[in-house]
């Protein structure tokens, strides 16, 4: 594929990367309660210091992660079947404050992730998605395994996958959320508030959602557009409490 306009990398996000940035929004929101999904060796849930839910298939922690927490439940197993067989909700005693959603990198996934999670929250939780801004196409490649636009990428083995349509996708069907993104390095990071609980519009119109978005590409939207649209925020603003106040409040 040659390389045009608007097929070529946008400028690396360089802001605090994810881990740290979770990390202020415990230490400035003081959430109630967490909940997180794809939580790997553990380096952000470490962060939490409240009663935290953690979900992963496979994940390995090779790290303490308790220190402050009064409690922390951990499941090894897919987000769809914990919502499933799980009401976080009833297993922590009051609606969830601060969410983070790192499952796997499939916009279809992400999607469910945040209508199950969502259900659980208040109006004013705050649910963080990662890896929502690819700086190239390879990184947005959908198939992990594809490596024909390896050379391309400032990032080798990099796969943020396709979960950029959730964003679109959230904005399309949901515009009274609030959705804020960070130039979180490197792959940013989104925040959505104003939530809605009661809220079913993603739920009646998943199918659709999915079915309309499915043949997309990032090269067909347009990586340059994208990133124009999102309006990326500065992430280092994340820290300062009377930054964060504009855009979260707990």
């Amino acid at each position: 594929m040659s390389i045009t306009a608007d097929t070529a990398p946008v400028p690396m996000l360089t802001g605090p990367r994810h881990e740290e940035v979770l990390a202020a929004l415990h230490q400035l929101l003081t959430p109630r309660t967490y909940l997180e999904i794809g939580i790997e060796q553990g380096q952000t849930l470490r962060a939490a210091r409240c009663p935290s839910i953690a979900i992963d298939p496979v994940f390995s922690i090779d790290q303490s992660i308790i220190g402050e927490k009064p409690e922390c439940l951990l499941y090894r197993m897919p987000s769809d079947r914990f919502f499933d067989k799980h009401d976080p909700v009833t297993l922590l005693g009051e609606q969830l404050d601060l969410a983070f959603l790192d499952g796997l990198h499939l916009y279809e996934f992400l999607l469910r992730d945040f209508i199950n999670v969502e259900a659980c929250c208040r109006r004013n939780s705050v649910i963080v998605l990662h890896d929502c801004v690819p700086t190239d196409l390879y990184l947005a490649r959908r198939d992990r395994q594809d490596e024909s636009l390896r050379a391309q990428t400032r990032i080798p083995g990099g796969w943020c996958g396709d979960v950029w349509k959730t964003v679109l996708i959230l904005r399309a069907y949901r515009p009274d959320l609030r959705i804020e993104t960070f130039d979180s390095a490197y792959t940013g990071v989104v925040l959505v508030t104003n939530l809605d609980p009661e809220s079913q519009v993603l739920t009646e119109r998943y199918v659709e959602a999915v079915e309309s978005f499915a043949e997309l590409s990032l090269q067909d939207y347009g990586l340059h557009r994208y990133i124009d649209e999102l309006a990326m925020r500065d992430a280092r603003s994340l820290f300062d409490p009377v930054q964060l106040a504009r855009y979260v409040w707990m």
